[in-house]
């Protein structure tokens, strides 16, 4: 990737903080990044892959975690890093351990020596609240509960060995850092969720219901996300302040069935809920047999199977997931402004163009 700051801004009060958003023009960046420009108490520099298209107010730098130098200038001067940039588990990245490793935990490592050397106030990080499941119900559970001891896949794994670098960073040249768990993040620019129901749906494949369907998780409306994030960065005052060198679980605190969410976002674009019941046990079988039988066959002859059909997608939609938020309440007054039912009629706005009835006209 090259280096290069792609638009001049206007110029700021000398007294706005001056802030690093990793992963600025991507779903949760954008809205942090819109959160903090609407503040007006920022000063916006985004660093991602590519620029974030439509917004003026801020400087772009397109470059790549993975390099240091780059990371390095970026962090010259910022009074806060919000590392947000991640490679996202996709059904294209799922299986890339090498990917995985290289952003997640050696970018991050990068972002963590920046800030050292820049001697940076604050550094808050993205984590996931994966990275304490490992298949089980979690029934809000808060942070005292452990790391998963096997992670669900490569990202997940790669996403707590970068947390613990975070959190064990704290105080290092000054720099105070947190960490930010949320759970089934959704919301406008999302990539990932909506698209993929809306493919499946329209194939057919979310007729179904894995399990009973009673199982609850936490989804969180990406504006809440952001809200959390800069909160914390606000309340982040030292490595000696309570919440310097913690992680929390940030959520929307009103938990809803798996199936009964995926309803509501099949429903939103115009397709059936799922209401054909499958047991569990079958599915996650054949899931296992797709991941190590036909995967690496397909590999010795030269294909790659991309598929989001993995036995550690199919236990997140068959058990409990479900976080306590009261650490971050408690630390940093977070208190989610979205509801469910309003970020998912947000949502569906955004996506309008993918409803099944302007798909039907094309």
């Amino acid at each position: 990737m090259v280096w290069a700051s792609q638009r001049r801004k206007p110029a700021q009060q000398p007294d706005m903080r001056r802030c690093l958003v990793t992963g600025g023009a991507g779903f949760l960046g954008r809205h942090l990044v819109g959160q903090l420009l609407d503040s007006g108490r920022w000063d916006v520099t985004v660093f991602d892959v590519r620029a974030l298209e439509g917004e003026e107010r801020v400087q772009y730098i397109v470059g790549d975690l993975r390099d240091a130098e780059q990371v390095a200038q970026a962090c010259k001067g910022m009074d806060t890093v919000f590392h947000v940039a991640t490679a996202a588990p996709t059904a294209h990245n799922t299986h890339n351990e090498a990917l995985m490793r290289d952003v997640n935990i050696g970018g991050t490592q990068n972002v963590i020596d920046a800030c050292v050397a820049a001697a940076v106030p604050r550094l808050v990080y993205t984590s996931s609240a994966s990275v304490v499941f490992e298949g089980k119900s979690l029934v809000l559970v808060d942070e005292s509960q452990p790391y998963a001891s096997r992670p669900m896949d490569y990202y997940t794994h790669t996403k707590a060995e970068a947390e613990k670098l975070v959190l064990a960073a704290n105080g290092r040249g000054g720099v105070a850092v947190c960490a930010l768990r949320p759970s089934g993040i959704f919301g406008e620019y999302d990539t990932l969720l909506v698209a993929t129901t809306v493919r499946n749906a329209a194939r057919g494949k979310l007729k179904y219901i894995i399990g009973n369907g009673r199982n609850e998780m936490d989804w969180t409306y990406a504006g809440n996300v952001a809200q959390a994030h800069i909160e914390a960065a606000e309340a982040l005052t030292g490595p000696d302040c309570v919440l310097a060198g913690k992680p929390y679980f940030v959520t929307n605190a009103e938990p809803r069935t798996f199936w009964g969410f995926m309803g509501d976002v099949c429903q939103g674009m115009g397709y059936d809920r799922p209401h054909i019941k499958l047991p569990f046990a079958l599915v996650y079988f054949i899931a296992l047999v797709l991941q190590m039988v036909v995967v690496p066959l397909l590999r010795l002859v030269g294909r790659d199977m991309q598929s989001d059909f993995t036995p550690a997608r199919i236990k997140i939609t068959a058990v409990n997931r479900t976080f306590s938020c009261a650490a971050a309440r408690r630390d940093f007054g977070y208190k989610p402004k979205v509801s469910v039912d309003e970020g998912l009629k947000r949502t569906m706005q955004h996506f309008e163009h993918l409803h099944a009835s302007k798909q039907k006209k094309l």
